[in-house]
Order: C-alpha cells, then structure tokens, then sequence
C-alpha cells in the first residue's frame, strides 16, 4: 500500500494506533481530534464527590512501549478527586474547570490554558458544565536511569570529540 493509500485509510478510521502505522510501514501515527471518536471512560465511583460526571475519552497515540500515551478527554458537569500515577500535561479546549491541589491552590481550566499534574499527586475538579482536554501522559523515568541516560549520552558526546 502507498503512503497516501495508508493516510486515506488513516483518514477514513479516523485514528490509528501505532499497531496500525507498523502495519503499513508508516513512522508515524496519524489522529483526529474528533467528538464523535470519544467512548465512554468512567471516573472510578470512590472518586466521585458530586454529581453523576460522565466522562469520555480517545486514546489518540500510544508509546509503542507503554510509557506514555495522548488522549481526547472530556466530561460533564460534576465533582470528583483525580489521582494521576503518571505525569500528565493537558491543554484545555472547551468548557471550564476549576482544579483545587492539595494544598489548597485553585487553578482555572479554560481554553488555552496548560497545566502539569506530576504523578504521585491528587487534586478535585469541579466542572459546572463540561470540560474537553488533550492529555499527554508519561510514566515518570526513576531518577537512577535519568541519571545513567545523562552519564551515556556525556560518553557519546566524548567519543564524538575523540573520534569524529
């Protein structure tokens, strides 16, 4: 299959994982942000402090190693406490949230506006009507192999100097 036969595949399905990429030979995974491709993502019902939020969710790309993925998330109205295992960045695209941490401090989700939720923390949204992100999640490096990265990547650079 062509490249441009790949993409209008990719097109007609909307979203392709990188199962679907490998498979025609593709290096890269091609998504739409797209209402109609969110399915249905419930928010654990212990963490539910008001109402009945609905949420939705499209995973848009995933780390061919499962160490991180995107996603198309959105949800109504509600209260409810989030627990993130992994670090997380979002972009707001529609609706407004109110995210309260720990600690106190309140931080408004409305478009435009990015936020980081590093893993390990909690935090209760408040959503008066709806809420619609990206999200970009990441399992946290362990500092040892950060470390070790950092210490092969100086080796290379050395090599480098040394031997062109």
């Amino acid at each position: 299959m062509t490249l441009a036969g790949s993409l209008q595949e990719t097109k007609r399905t909307k979203t392709s994982t990188v199962d679907d990429a490998a498979r025609h030979g593709l290096a890269f995974t091609q998504s739409f942000v797209d209402k109609a491709q969110l399915m249905p993502a419930p928010i654990r019902p212990e963490w539910v402090l008001e109402g009945a939020p609905q949420a939705m969710c499209a995973v848009l790309a995933r780390h061919k190693f499962g160490w991180g993925d995107a996603c198309h998330w959105s949800c109504t109205a509600g209260k409810f406490r989030w627990h993130y295992g992994w670090d997380e960045s979002v972009m707001f695209l529609e609706g407004e949230v109110r995210i309260t941490d720990d600690a106190g401090h309140v931080y408004e989700g409305k478009p435009g506006v990015t936020l980081f939720f590093p893993a390990g923390t909690s935090a209760v949204w408040e959503v008066p009507t709806y809420i619609r992100k990206l999200a970009f999640n990441q399992k946290p490096v362990p500092w040892y192999l950060h470390y070790q990265s950092r210490i092969l990547e100086r080796l290379k650079g050395i090599g480098k100097k040394l031997f062109g």
